[in-house]
């Protein structure tokens, strides 16, 4: 078990990580978007990440964490994403495994895994979508069969966040017939089990400092005690799980609009036409008002949603609304820094490029705007007085 220290997370939090930022991120940005393969430097800069405490946020002070505080996590990435959305969007599989070992899991599957991820000495992948499959989990081939007191697990996993730097993977099979219910299982399973192979990192067009690759199990056995849950039991670990991860996606889209803000209103000020500096023109100055209000927006839907996830209400549907809306705002206000910067807002050495193409995969990422459309309208149905809102008031 390790001797870390439990971390405090105070009113400072945002700005230690924003110190980390600031010192050990912002500096490699251009080689972490153009060299993706550096994977120890990944690696090393989500470990710290871990050190400093972020991960820390949904463990509980028994297994070194400070947590759980949804707040506190998703203020963490905010400020994350603010230098980085892709180390950003590279810390959930970690923290989602966290949360799901501290909801799921037994005593002795919490004291291996969660005191290292709380010291940042662990890094974790999570593992749904298929190659045929990406939103519709019912239809996912992987399968785990029983063998002997164990079990073999075959099958390939694609757009699989940090496989090729994870210590461990939360995998989602198939252990019975068709369909979800009672038919899939949940394991933790270590990396370095004989037969778990990384055949692929994909070239993307954002997010580049992420890796996303193609996982492949050839006939890999692994313990019953490296089960997560009952068998039968995955549906609900995976709903509880990518339900957790959309909350994620308006504190990463805030990051990087305090970003794309702060850069279009320097330059705003300082690039002339007609006569004076371009934020003095209406198209422009609109323009910036537009980022500044998603900023807010961003900030306002993850802290809702998060308190909710802290108090223990449900909040489904306001996950989806958040990822549904901060997708949206994420290309907007990009576009609108693009726009802001001409031309030069068009090459690769103007920061606000590379945040364009970060913001696309917030629409697609964690279930597609469509998915959560169809989300929200199921739960709308199931709770017809939502809007007045059971989620807010009930």
């Amino acid at each position: 078990m390790s001797t870390h220290t439990n971390h405090e997370v105070t009113s400072d939090w945002a700005a230690v990580i924003h110190k980390f930022g600031r010192d050990k991120v912002m500096p490699r940005n251009g080689d972490l978007d153009a060299h993706p393969q550096d994977m120890d430097l990944i690696r090393s800069l989500l470990l710290e990440v871990g050190r400093i405490g972020l991960y820390g946020t949904v463990i509980s002070p028994e297994y070194g964490g400070t947590g759980p505080s949804s707040v506190a996590l998703h203020e963490a990435v905010d400020a994350l994403a603010y230098h980085n959305a892709g180390l950003a969007m590279s810390t959930m599989p970690t923290y989602l495994t966290a949360r799901a070992l501290m909801s799921f899991g037994t005593d002795e599957q919490k004291s291996r895994w969660l005191p290292g991820i709380a010291a940042g000495e662990t890094i974790t992948s999570w593992a749904v979508t298929e190659p045929d499959t990406g939103s519709d989990v019912a239809n996912i081939t992987t399968k785990a069969v029983r063998d002997g007191d164990g079990w073999r697990i075959n099958g390939t996993k694609m757009f699989i966040t940090n496989a090729t730097i994870a210590d461990a993977v939360l995998l989602l099979c198939r252990t019975g017939g068709p369909g979800i219910k009672e038919t899939l299982t949940t394991f933790v399973i270590p990396m370095d089990a004989p037969g778990i192979s990384v055949t692929g990192v994909l070239e993307k067009m954002g997010l580049r400092s992420s890796p996303t690759c193609e996982l492949v199990f050839d006939d890999v056995r692994v313990e019953d005690t490296d089960r997560l849950g009952e068998v039968g039991e995955g549906w609900q670990v995976a709903m509880d799980v990518l339900d957790y991860e959309r909350l994620a996606i308006p504190a990463m889209t805030a990051g990087m609009a305090q970003r794309a803000l702060e850069l279009s209103q320097a330059y705003a000020l300082q690039r002339t036409a007609f006569g004076g500096p371009i934020a003095d023109l209406a198209p422009v100055a609109e323009m910036l008002a537009d980022m500044a209000a998603a900023l807010l927006e961003c900030r306002l839907l993850y802290r809702h949603a998060a308190a909710l996830s802290d108090a223990g209400r449900p909040s489904v549907a306001e996950g989806s609304i958040s990822k549904l809306v901060a997708g949206r705002l994420a290309n907007e206000v990009t576009s609108h820094a693009v726009q802001i910067h001409g031309g030069y807002g068009y090459c690769r050495e103007y920061e606000v490029e590379r945040l364009y193409r970060d913001a696309r995969l917030f629409m697609i990422g964690g279930g597609t705007s469509q998915v959560q459309r169809k989300i929200i309208a199921q739960q709308l149905r199931r709770s017809p007085r939502w809007g007045v809102s059971a989620g807010m008031w009930g």
